[in-house]
């Protein structure tokens, strides 16, 4: 959510001993990150099971045409239905192999003042939203989303070539939301394409237009183009209690599930994100980033780029978790209020399961309690960077930076000598080759 910050120096020692799950598949280096392969990319080959042509055309309740389907085409049989001006939203799409598709040129924005218009609920798999026009509605303090992908079990799932726009809040509003709530491996949401989509004209107050959020796995966002927004593009997030918290030594923690991990953020261009009109935000300019990685882990992020932001990109930790595996090749990014790239958790003093120092509960937690985060493992190289006049630096580490590279001209090394990659407190490892 990433409200402004007030940077302040301390330091703090910190034990890592009960918080480093990483998969096996990852040897980490000491120093860097790995690029995750294309193996861990999400399926897609079931998407070309679907008919070519509609099974039932939604006049009137989307709910209702997706009820028929098993009395059309067969129990659990995939079925396409047929998107058009006469269509009336909500939807709850709880029953596998389902494609949604919407008539080229039609508009639909019959849907409810707020809340979701396209659910797509637990123990899901091969669902298809194509080619929908969703023009949204201001839900005033309530929230609103277009499509949501929330709850655990749900498998294939893809979100591409739509056009969504107008969705509104003054508290939260997504244009596209994955929220993995299960709390184990077996549990998560896996295999999530969002691609080709176009996403604009929207206030989400303190949400995003596009997130993963919580226990998601094996996904991508990619070829997204989004402007005219007034918080983050696209975010990938850990630690805010979506999945399961976790007891340790007596005191809540975000569980060890609660992080989008093993995705893509590829090829998708932002333009035009600020906060200077959100209500949430009181209506300034704060830290926020077109492209966010808080609490996320093993992610690619490669080939965007991002013009007019607050920020171009951010690696950061806002709660009591380790942001790490992370790669930042090949993006670009210019006209940006503060700077490019920010990184690091945004306060001072880490947590620690050792001590009983900051309120890690991510049901209680609030913005004064944030930001006590750690980054490692982080490779970020032939990136522009190229901004100028900004307010802050071009490259700002704030705390808790380490075993991180950092290969651009407009940082220093950093404790680069550091022969296992970690700094004492709150200071940062930074090497630049």
């Amino acid at each position: 959510m990433n409200l402004n910050r007030i940077v302040k120096t301390s330091f703090l020692l910190f034990c890592f001993s009960a918080t480093m799950h990483v998969s096996s598949a990852f040897a980490l280096p000491t120093w860097g990150s790995n690029s995750i392969g294309d193996r861990y990319r999400p399926i897609t080959s079931w998407m070309s099971r679907f008919s070519e042509n509609p099974h039932i055309i939604a006049s009137g309740s989307v709910q209702a045409a997706v009820d028929q389907c098993d009395d059309v085409v067969g129990v659990n049989k995939y079925c396409v239905v047929e998107i058009n001006n006469d269509s009336v939203f909500p939807v709850t799409i709880s029953r596998p192999r389902v494609k949604l598709v919407g008539i080229e040129g039609t508009i639909q924005n019959n849907g409810p003042d707020s809340g979701d218009w396209i659910e797509v609920t637990n123990n899901v798999s091969f669902v298809l939203i194509e080619g929908l026009n969703l023009q949204g509605r201001n839900a005033s303090d309530d929230y609103i989303a277009a499509i949501r992908i929330e709850g655990s079990k749900i498998r294939k799932v893809a979100v591409i070539n739509n056009s969504i726009s107008n969705f509104k809040s003054q508290s939260n509003a997504h244009a596209i939301a994955v929220y993995g709530t299960g709390g184990t491996s077996t549990t998560s949401i896996r295999h999530i394409l969002i691609d080709g989509n176009t996403v604009h004209t929207m206030e989400t107050g303190s949400s995003e237009s596009i997130v993963v959020n919580g226990n998601v796995i094996r996904w991508a966002i990619s070829h997204n183009d989004i402007w005219d927004i007034n918080n983050i593009a696209i975010d990938a997030i850990g630690g805010e209690g979506t999945s399961p918290k976790r007891l340790v030594n007596g005191r809540y923690y975000p569980g060890r599930y609660d992080r989008a991990r093993y995705g893509f953020i590829e090829d998708n261009y932002v333009s035009d994100m600020s906060t200077a009109n959100n209500p949430a935000y009181d209506n300034v300019e704060s830290w926020a980033a077109a492209i966010y990685i808080d609490g996320g882990s093993s992610i690619n992020v490669r080939d965007n780029v991002v013009e007019n932001s607050s920020w171009g990109y951010e690696i950061g930790a806002e709660n009591c978790v380790i942001t790490r595996n992370i790669t930042i090749i090949g993006n670009s990014v210019i006209g940006s209020t503060f700077g490019d790239f920010l990184i690091g958790g945004y306060n001072d003093g880490g947590f620690s399961y050792r001590k009983a120092n900051y309120n890690c509960d991510p049901d209680q937690t609030d913005d004064s309690q944030e930001g006590h985060g750690y980054v490692r493992h982080v490779t970020a190289r032939e990136n522009s960077f190229e901004s100028t006049a900004v307010q802050e630096d071009k490259i700002l580490p704030q705390f808790r930076v380490w075993n991180t590279i950092i290969a651009d001209d407009a940082i220093e090394p950093i404790n680069a000598d550091r022969s296992n990659g970690r700094a004492p407190g709150d200071q940062n490892a930074i090497r630049t080759n």
